[in-house]
């Protein structure tokens, strides 16, 4: 089942954890409890192997059994976005059809991390790769990893393209997120957040919905603040935001996104471990993070 824009309005997709055994295989119990949590918590849909899920650490064939996995255990029909960080275009072409054989619904994709491109560069690439794409690809600007800002009017330019159905914006930079959003405008085409401290201004400003790594572990704030603000409750949404902020301010320990799997772990979900060479929380760093989320109202165990 592939998706439109309009599925992601008002939707809240988590930016899957990938819970990993200790030799760093995928943790496929784990796997089941964080999705349950995540569906149970209101969620609108997943999106594994993206930043939070550590997608660049896995491999290719990791990535996609990730989502074989992600798209059996999760209800019929819910929307699954797979991340796919891009090396070659060659590489990018092989995985997206096997994610759609995988059962994705889209594909998170990031441009190439090493070298710096131009935005004639990075137009032609999103548009080579779409001409063959069995999926609606979203585009994913986060250039605090790639090293690559999509600029507006690629993004503009690139939301024409009726494969090309949305991004997921994690500059944590409201003015590029508004200038997208204006130039996007008028085409069918969603502008998410993956910030989740900004998601109330996000959507003040015509974001359409989140993709964020918090929803794994409190799903329903993020649903509850799109919720609320959907019903024109901005009172709700400011509370519920100020409460998503200070977890979020507490999870932010060690080397991203170790914070948030030990806080998993102190949730009873899945271990801490890291995949790849990632390194996990100390147990001092857990105990302490454990005390910063029950003084942030998250109990534990």
């Amino acid at each position: 089942m592939t998706i439109n824009a309009s599925v992601l309005r008002g939707a809240v997709f988590a930016a899957l954890a990938t819970p990993c055994l200790p030799d760093g295989s995928l943790d496929v119990a784990g796997l089941s409890r964080l999705l349950q949590r995540i569906v149970d918590g209101g969620a609108s849909g997943i999106s594994p192997a993206g930043s939070t899920g550590e997608g660049a650490m896995l491999s290719s064939a990791s990535r996609v059994a990730l989502t074989e996995h992600v798209r059996r255990l999760v209800p019929s029909g819910m929307p699954v976005i797979s991340g796919l960080p891009l090396t070659t275009l060659a590489e990018g072409r092989a995985e997206l059809a096997a994610l759609a054989d995988a059962g994705a619904s889209a594909a998170l994709v990031a441009p190439p991390s090493y070298y710096p491109l131009s935005d004639d560069a990075v137009l032609g690439l999103y548009e080579t790769l779409a001409a063959v794409s069995p999926l609606p690809l979203v585009l994913y600007n986060i250039p605090v990893f790639t090293k690559v800002s999509i600029s507006p009017s690629v993004v503009g330019a690139l939301a024409a393209h009726p494969v090309i159905i949305a991004i997921k914006d994690s500059s944590r930079d409201l003015e590029y997120q508004q200038q997208v959003i204006m130039a996007a405008a008028g085409q069918d085409f969603a502008v998410l957040t993956g910030t989740d401290t900004l998601l109330v201004a996000s959507l003040t400003m015509g974001a359409a919905g989140t993709i964020a790594g918090s929803v794994n572990l409190v799903p329903e704030l993020a649903s509850g603040i799109c919720r609320a603000f959907g019903a024109g409750d901005l009172a709700l949404a400011n509370s519920l935001q100020e409460r998503l902020s200070r977890i979020v301010a507490v999870c932010r320990p060690g080397l991203f996104p170790a914070g948030w799997k030990a806080a998993l772990e102190l949730a009873g979900v899945c271990s801490r471990t890291m995949a790849g060479v990632g390194t996990p929380l100390s147990d001092p760093e857990c105990a302490a993070l454990g005390e910063a989320l029950a003084a942030a109202g998250f109990a534990v165990g």
